[in-house]
């Protein structure tokens, strides 16, 4: 469910849920949650079930009652688009907001941010770059010379076998100055990356959360293998 791992002297708790905790601040990030996307898609003629928002909600109630946080920070996408005129989600998310209101939410603002006002939705909004020493929390996954950056916005992901079996599961990514988390929406995609020397992913499996090193993958990208 859980992993430690200790990032610029500070240790911090990957969850299954694809979130991070940093227990000494008591801050929960996520990345690219995306609210909305099913209504978009819906309204562009694109057949895809509804509830993701719901299910977005619940996750996110379920990683408050376990860590207890004091601020949740979203490193980006917040939304993915502006709201149509039967737009329930809306209403939902600030209803959920609300049932919240101990908690300080804050919105790192993203590419899809610009449709919406997060405010608007109960979310502090950030401009491009926070500094947070020692990191610096960002949308783009771009080095900062002020500490080492959290972000999101590329929603990595990584090829596992198991047995003659091939699994795309999202990832943590961690290099050297930068750290990746996986989208947090439930409607969203993966974006590839592979394994090299120093970088620490760790794969989001069905099972929990999956470790990987250099010595189960290559540089030129041939997938780990469950064990």
């Amino acid at each position: 469910m859980t992993h430690g791992i200790e990032v610029a002297g500070e240790r911090l708790d990957l969850h299954a849920e694809r979130a991070v905790f940093w227990p000494a601040k008591r801050i929960l990030f996520v990345a690219d949650v995306h609210f909305g996307k099913g209504a978009v898609f819906r309204r562009a003629g694109i057949a895809v079930p509804s509830g993701d928002t719901d299910d977005d909600l619940a996750r996110l109630d379920a990683l408050i009652a376990w860590y207890a946080p004091a601020q949740i920070v979203v490193l980006g996408d917040l939304v993915h688009g502006a709201p149509g005129r039967h737009s329930d989600w809306v209403e939902r998310v600030r209803a959920w907001r609300a049932r919240h209101g101990d908690v300080r939410m804050r919105l790192v603002a993203g590419n899809h941010d610009r449709h919406m006002d997060a405010r608007l939705l109960g979310f502090e909004l950030c401009p491009d770059r926070v500094a947070e020493p020692p990191f610096v929390l960002s949308h783009d996954p771009r080095p900062d010379e002020r500490g080492y950056v959290l972000a999101g916005h590329v929603h990595p992901g990584v090829v596992v076998r198991d047995g003659w079996r091939k699994h795309r599961l999202p990832a943590f990514v961690f290099d050297a100055s930068v750290g990746v988390l996986p989208a947090f929406g439930t409607m969203t995609g993966l974006h590839e990356v592979i394994m090299e020397p120093k970088r620490r992913i760790v794969a989001v499996t069905p099972g929990g959360l999956l470790p990987l090193t250099s010595a189960q993958g290559s540089r030129t990208g041939s997938a780990p293998t469950l064990r």
